[in-house]
């Protein structure tokens, strides 16, 4: 029987700490320094986490789960490893490149896994646009868009968006980092990026330190033009994505929920008959974050490669580390 610790227990960490159970993950322990997260994990799972991460890593669980304010992930995780344990990383991996060397150099000599969670690759839109993509339905993908839109002071009901990690870059990395599906999935269904340019700044009235909007664009090593659109200002949640090739076109988005409980509409455009088709999805929008863990099981059972490696990881990384030097200096740059 595995013996997993989650360190974190925060609202991912909590609903990491439910989808381990029910994955038959029997024992599971929890710590976090906040004494009502950790009240909040008794109550509802009957763990009696504890404060002390280090004492709960003398332990050597199999597997940790790394669901710290994304500053501490690196830190966290290389004690991880150290540990012997297998490394399960929330996303973003880190709120820099620092120390990314050291962890990739740490992970490769014990072998363990690590992987990253961007519970989005296992969305079944996504995992379907991915697919088509490999297959070549859309021949030469030769440009894409991708957009997310909310309005931060609606996305955590009951609770004061200005103490989220997207109000506080020093933690999370702000909106860039927190919102970062979009730069992997770009990555996964493109590969590579070579140049970007990005614009960014802080345009409403929201009380946070950092950026509300984002543009950026990509030119890809496949010689593609990518697209990308972030904010927290929009009245209604928007997803979407935009794949184009030759006289065709792929596109996905919700238009009736958040993805996370949507599957959405996905449209590839038929030239022969030339209109718009509804693609079929299979699975669940609900299952992305039950997916990812078991993936994450099935590569430390296995071990096999899991879908969003440390390697992706730093990748996804890199691409928000040039974005963000591009918006600094107003000049296009070189991942």
């Amino acid at each position: 029987m595995l013996r997993s610790l989650v360190i974190g227990c925060g609202s991912i960490g909590f609903r990491h700490i439910g989808h381990l159970l029910n994955l038959g993950v029997g024992e599971v322990e929890a710590t976090d320094p906040e004494p009502n997260a950790r009240r909040r994990v008794l109550e509802r799972y009957g763990i009696a986490a504890s404060a002390d991460s280090f004492k709960a890593l003398e332990r050597q669980p199999d597997i940790v789960l790394v669901c710290t304010p994304a500053h501490l992930h690196i830190s966290t995780a290389i004690d991880a490893l150290r540990a012997g344990s297998h490394v399960f990383i929330e996303k973003p991996l880190a709120t820099s490149l620092d120390e990314t060397s050291a962890l990739l150099e740490i992970a490769q000599n014990t072998g363990k896994t690590v992987q990253i969670g961007y519970n989005l690759r296992y969305h079944p839109a996504l995992k379907t646009m991915k697919q088509l993509v490999y297959t070549g339905a859309l021949g030469k993908v030769l440009s894409a868009h991708a957009e997310f839109g909310f309005y931060l002071d609606k996305w955590w009901p009951n609770r004061d968006y200005r103490l989220s990690y997207m109000a506080r870059p020093q933690h999370a990395g702000g909106l860039l980092m927190d919102a970062s599906h979009e730069i992997d999935s770009l990555l996964w269904f493109l590969g590579g990026v070579e140049r970007v340019t990005g614009f960014g700044g802080k345009l409403s009235n929201l009380e946070i330190d950092g950026t509300d909007t984002l543009k950026i664009s990509m030119k890809m090593k496949s010689g593609a033009i990518a697209s990308l659109h972030l904010d927290c200002l929009q009245p209604t949640y928007t997803r979407e994505y935009t794949l184009i090739g030759e006289n065709t076109r792929l596109n996905w988005d919700c238009p009736s929920g958040r993805a996370d409980n949507s599957l959405g509409r996905l449209v590839i455009f038929d030239s022969d008959a030339q209109k718009f088709k509804r693609v079929r999805m299979k699975g669940r929008p609900e299952d992305t974050y039950v997916e990812e863990l078991r993936d994450f099981l099935h590569c430390v059972e296995n071990g096999t490669k899991p879908l969003v490696g440390l390697e992706e990881g730093i990748e996804v990384l890199r691409v928000i580390n040039a974005i963000q030097r591009s918006i600094l200096t107003g000049q296009e740059v070189t991942v």
